[in-house]
């Protein structure tokens, strides 16, 4: 069985902000002004790369777009983490940018568990993998999210996500989520390589590369045609088949998939970087803007190909890369 992880790597010589499980001794090491906060026991750190003010203004701009396309498919790392992964992220961001009369108290709880969350990409540690628990309540959540929705949040969609536009809307959804952000119990791990109850690892794991009907014995002897972007699911009929991601071809020649929403934003900014790209690099990006349209494993191949050859200034990977 293969658990596949998106990962997205963006090198463009630019200030980021990294985090990381660091013991209080060790941080206290930093310079001044390198700690920027923590929460609990994860500490951020801002990097700087001041060679980003060398580059040409064209290289710059290169930069740029890169880093929008990245920017563009990073909530798929909270869809692979959780089925409730994005509406999840949904909900804790329109509260606290929407928080005029929240109760400050709660506001904080809320801020410093959003703050992990976008962390780890989702509530489970990315390095143990375990689920970790808000300090505030449901109830203190139910209160927040309905002053947040008289200010105005959940009135438009969210990526695929449609509005919340009545109180009824919303605390269906606040129902939907509780479990998944309240109940330590309730999918536990990210990967559950000792599952309990009597459930299998694909059972007992909150990551989405499979069904939720699918079990290990399902698997046995499937060949996956798609092993780095697609997820194996149980159609009607019982029988295994892949969901690739990709955003389709705009003569529809080649169907969207799983994903479309955010690969065809990410194509977009792939094509501005494209143009201001040299040659050579024009046409590694290229390569990834067909990959992300097909979801053909050759055409991730020709990315990878081209773009070992390539020794631009600014360098990037992005793309469906590790597997576990």
């Amino acid at each position: 069985m293969k658990l596949r992880l998106h990962a997205v790597l963006v090198f463009t010589l630019c200030s980021v902000l990294a985090v990381g499980q660091a013991p209080k001794k060790q941080v206290a090491k930093s310079s001044p002004g390198e700690l920027v906060d923590r929460v609990r026991t994860t500490g951020f750190i801002q990097l700087h790369a001041d060679s980003f003010r060398s580059l040409t203004p064209k290289q710059q701009e290169l930069a740029y777009w890169l880093s929008q396309a990245a920017i563009a498919i990073d909530p798929i790392i909270y869809e692979q983490q959780s089925r409730f992964g994005v509406r999840q992220k949904r909900l804790l961001e329109e509260v606290i940018s929407h928080s005029q009369g929240v109760n400050p108290v709660v506001l904080k709880k809320m801020t410093d568990f959003a703050k992990l969350f976008w962390a780890n990409r989702g509530n489970h540690n990315e390095m143990t993998a375990q689920k970790f628990l808000p300090e505030f309540t449901f109830e203190e959540l139910q209160t927040a999210a309905a002053q947040a929705q008289k200010n105005g949040a959940f009135n438009s969609g969210y990526a695929d996500l449609p509005a919340l536009a009545s109180a009824e809307a919303l605390n269906k959804e606040l129902g939907e989520l509780k479990d998944s952000l309240f109940d330590a119990n309730f999918e536990p791990m990210i990967t559950a390589k000792s599952p309990q109850g009597g459930k299998d690892i694909i059972q007992a794991s909150s990551n989405t590369f499979y069904g939720q009907n699918v079990t290990l014995a399902d698997l046995k002897g499937f060949e996956e045609k798609y092993p780095l972007n697609s997820n194996v699911v149980k159609g009607d009929d019982g029988k295994l088949e892949e969901k690739v991601w990709r955003a389709g071809t705009a003569d529809g020649s080649v169907p969207a998939g799983v994903y479309a929403t955010y690969l065809k934003k990410a194509n977009e900014y792939l094509a501005n970087a494209q143009k201001v790209a040299d040659p050579q690099q024009a046409q590694v990006i290229g390569d990834l803007i067909k990959f992300y349209q097909t979801g053909d494993f050759q055409d991730w191949l020709k990315f990878g190909e081209d773009w070992v050859k390539n020794n631009a200034t600014v360098d990037f990977a992005n793309g469906f890369i590790e597997v576990y």
